[in-house]
Order: structure tokens, then sequence, then C-alpha cells
């Protein structure tokens, strides 16, 4: 089917977002019309199995490879030989910073914190260590609150968990939200938190800075090459609680310094990470390609 449309629609050159499945498609299609394809590569999942089995075939069959950070560009290197290092090319993921500045708080603010959380509700992502965290601040008379966006197979062990910590009036489930509505909680929140123990370089991030909001991450994957430490966001290291619990100690103790690192990083962003200037650097990548016969 995919090679019908884009046989039909007189395709030169494909190009296929993640590393999955649909890289799978999309590279036989390529080989069945005899075009030209690439990829790009995002999160760790890519490298993992099942999908990282055909990884170096994919690689090895692109014209170029795109990666969202240096250090996915890192993880690919690894599974080829040197001699094909030469087809990989950073490309940030962007987000179109005019249309996020649009978006607006819908409330005029809480005497009390309000930390974000938005990310898939399974193990990987950290939820049950943010938990001990927030109840922990509690006893310290730190307060705050904090909503998950998001749904998964975790979902009813970090509600359980949530009602064990007597935390049922300080943590809430928003669900799945649609882009929009996810958008509009972080517009809500003061601070978006990440306590993932694997990740690549995820776009929530990205969104929450050039929303002009602090983040609060685990320092994995490519996060420190978007994170600057003490700048716009705080980092920790990944599955230590205890440096989740001083950081977000840290950020809610200055709201001041909190305002100023959400300002620094929405100029980050703006700079680094607009769409259409990253649309002009792939696009760039696409006619050097059809420049060398691609």
């Amino acid at each position: 089917m995919l090679a019908k449309l884009l046989s039909h629609a007189a395709t030169m050159h494909l190009h296929v977002h993640f590393a999955n499945s649909g890289a799978t498609v999309g590279m036989l299609a390529a080989h069945y019309l005899r075009m030209t394809w690439s990829l790009t590569l995002h999160g760790i999942s890519e490298t993992d199995y099942p999908a990282g089995l055909l990884l170096p075939e994919k690689i090895s069959r692109a014209k170029f490879v795109a990666c969202a950070s240096y250090f996915m560009q890192a993880q690919a290197m690894r599974q080829v030989s040197e001699e094909q290092w030469y087809k990989f090319r950073l490309v940030r993921c962007g987000v179109d910073c005019r249309r996020l500045a649009q978006i607006r708080a819908s409330s005029n603010g809480s005497d009390i914190p309000k930390l974000i959380c938005v990310g898939r509700l399974s193990p990987e992502k950290g939820h049950l260590g943010l938990l001990e965290v927030i109840q922990r601040l509690r006893v310290k008379g730190i307060d705050c609150c904090v909503t998950l966006v998001g749904d998964g197979p975790s979902r009813l062990e970090i509600e359980a968990r949530t009602e064990r910590l007597g935390l049922r009036d300080r943590v809430f489930f928003s669900g799945f939200l649609s882009e929009g509505e996810t958008l509009a909680a972080i517009a809500d929140s003061d601070i978006l938190v990440l306590p993932s123990f694997m990740e690549g370089l995820p776009v929530v991030l990205i969104e929450a800075l050039a929303l002009g909001k602090p983040v609060v991450a685990s320092r994995v994957a490519g996060i420190p090459e978007l994170v600057e430490h003490g700048k716009i966001g705080l980092l920790f290291t990944p599955s230590d609680t205890a440096a989740l619990e001083d950081a977000i100690t840290q950020i809610l103790n200055d709201r001041d310094a909190w305002i100023e690192m959400g300002r620094a990083g929405r100029a980050r962003v703006k700079d680094e990470f607009e769409s259409s200037r990253i649309a002009r650097k792939l696009q760039r990548f696409f006619m050097d390609e059809q420049e060398h016969g691609a």
C-alpha cells in the first residue's frame, strides 16, 4: 500500500520518523520502488528489542540518518561499522514557538506550587519515585501538588501508591490528553517534572521550556543537551530519589529563580529548537541527497 501511494505521488525520496515497524515498512517500500530513503532516530526504544534487531540494516540502507540528540547518534554509531558513520546528522525536534506563545494560563495561579509530569504511565517513567518524593516533602512542610498527564499499564499501581501515601489531595490523574489539552495543562502549571529512567530527548521538555516553564529532569540520554543545569532547570541522577527531592526542594524555595529559569528556557528554545529553522535544516539534507543522485 505504501509503495503504491508513493508511486502514485511520484515521490523522489521517503523519510520516516522512528526506527520502529513503520521504518521497516518504509525500508521495504523504498527497496521495492528502488527509491532512496532516510529516517530520524528519536529515543532509546529504537535500539531496544524488537526495533533494535533491524536497526543496523535500516542504517545501512538509508541515505542519511537524522538523530534528535547526540546521545541517539552515539547509540546508532555503536550498532554499525565506522564506514556508516558519515550518514548521521544531528536534527533536533522542533516546536512552533509562535503558536506556543499564544497559549496562556487559564488560572491566576495558586499558593500551592503546581507541578506537572507528562508521560506514559509505565515503569521507565519513574512515577513511583516521584510520589515518594512528594510525600517526603509534605512531611517536611514543603507543600506542592502534581498532575500526572498520560495513561498506561502502571496506572493502577500508581493510583494505589498514591492512596497508600495519603496523597489523594495532592496527586491528580488527568488521563490521556490531546496535544492542545496537554499544552494548556503545562501552561497552567508552574514546573514540569520528568523523573524518567530512560528517554531520548522528550519533546514535552522543549514544549514546557517554550511555554516559559522551568523543568526538573533526570540527567539521562539527550536531556542534558537541552537542559542547562541551574539556568533553565535542574537535573538529577536518574533513580536517585534523594537527588530528585533536593532538586524539587531547591526550585520550590526560590520562586523568583524558577521564573527566571522559565524565561531563559523560552529564549533557548526560540534560538535552537524553532520548528521552521529545524525544517529548513532537514530540507537541505533532502536537497543534498538529490544533488548527489538521490
